[in-house]
């Protein structure tokens, strides 16, 4: 694997989900190009991860990582084995996640800075948002960001974080975490009438009358709030259904309510095209909580999303601006399903919002993202090298 003129970047990662594999191409064949040889070395996905059967860590990691959970008071932290990796691939540079849970980033951390190499950057959210945090961890975690050379954060709001605590903005890449916009679009533009129609009526969907979720199936997600907010917006509107894409820990329970009431439609993990049939059927995007990546999904396909105003969300959730690309409301079930209503029966506002979704855009793709990651890359190398 080793070339012997090259710098050696490696990316750890708890595992590889499926709408990474296609960033992690792109930078590694664009850091090639650079003269920059990158290896991939990720666990596999565990809990409420697994259950979301996303794990492409097996035929896209160039070494698979063994670990194991440890229990740390309340905390579950995490080992991975690097050393084969370090041995077999010697980098000079290594990327991980920026968390305090993994406990091989505090060795890392300490190797290099008793050795100087391999030089250390994380990848991240900056700040916390999907999880709370007490004081001593966010200090942690500020002080181990800290440490490193270099920091790529998702968004411009973790990036300012970080910057307010003294991390130098010489020493920053904003990502603008993406998913692959150009695939979705093309599968949007590509689908005929005809197919749209065959899909409704195969669903029992009517235009103007349709909301998605998209996502992981389980807590993190507001799944029961969601059911309850569906169940208050079928009873106002007859015709109305809820499409469920995804899988997870409590998918149990939303095919139990597909089966009981016919304005649930489980369809189960969609990817590609029936990913991007989905969004064409749909008027709305129904996100309750942790709004994440799936922001991406909502402006690149023009479907609105309609959220609450919650702690859970992540860093992307900064690309929603309320009454233009979305809508945010209180966390509570009869005010969520007002909202849904409200919108699938004022088509104007609809309207409204999805051109907001187009010119929101602009700024977010995989390709952007990869660019983005490799100039940092290529910035954090040449400070090593002079």
């Amino acid at each position: 694997m080793i070339t012997t003129n090259m710098s050696r970047l490696l990316l750890v990662q708890p595992y590889i989900p499926e709408y990474r594999v296609s960033l992690f191409q792109l930078l590694k064949e664009s850091l090639a190009q650079e003269g920059i040889e990158l290896a991939i070395a990720a666990g596999v996905a565990r809990g409420k991860d697994s259950a979301r059967s996303d794990d492409r860590s097996a035929d896209r990691s160039d070494f698979i990582l063994q670990q194991k959970s440890m229990n740390l008071g309340f905390k579950v932290v995490q080992k991975r084995d690097l050393d084969q990796a370090l041995a077999e691939f010697r980098p000079t540079l290594v990327i991980v996640e920026q968390a305090i849970k993994n406990v091989e980033t505090w060795g890392l951390i300490a190797r290099w800075k008793l050795k100087g190499k391999p030089s250390v950057a994380m990848w991240g959210q900056g700040r916390s948002y999907s999880t709370s945090q007490s004081r001593i961890e966010t200090l942690a975690k500020t002080w181990l960001t800290k440490r490193s050379d270099w920091f790529f954060a998702y968004t411009q709001g973790g990036a300012d974080f970080m910057v307010e605590k003294g991390f130098p903005s010489s020493r920053l890449t904003v990502l603008n975490n993406s998913t692959d916009t150009a695939n979705l679009q093309s599968d949007l533009k590509n689908i005929s009438v005809q197919e749209l129609n065959d899909y409704r009526t195969k669903h029992g969907l009517k235009p103007g009358r349709t909301a998605l979720f998209l996502g992981g199936i389980d807590e993190r997600k507001g799944i029961p709030f969601l059911l309850e907010a569906a169940h208050e917006v079928s009873a106002e509107l007859n015709d109305f259904r809820l499409l469920v894409g995804g899988q997870g820990s409590l998918e149990c329970e939303v095919v139990r309510s597909a089966k009981e009431t016919k304005y649930i439609v489980y369809l189960g993990r969609v990817e590609g095209r029936e990913k991007a049939l989905a969004l064409a059927a749909a008027d709305l995007l129904v996100i309750p909580e942790w709004v994440g990546l799936v922001a991406v999904d909502s402006l690149a396909a023009q479907v609105p999303i309609v959220t609450t105003n919650h702690s859970s969300h992540s860093p992307e959730a900064e690309y929603l601006i309320h009454n233009t690309n979305s809508m945010f409301v209180e966390h509570a079930v009869s005010t969520y399903a007002k909202a849904i209503e409200d919108l699938l029966v004022g088509e104007s506002k609809l309207r409204q919002l999805s051109v907001g979704c187009n010119s929101s855009i602009q700024s977010l793709s995989i390709e952007l993202m990869a660019e983005r990651f490799h100039d940092g890359v290529i910035s954090w190398s040449n400070s090593k090298s002079t």
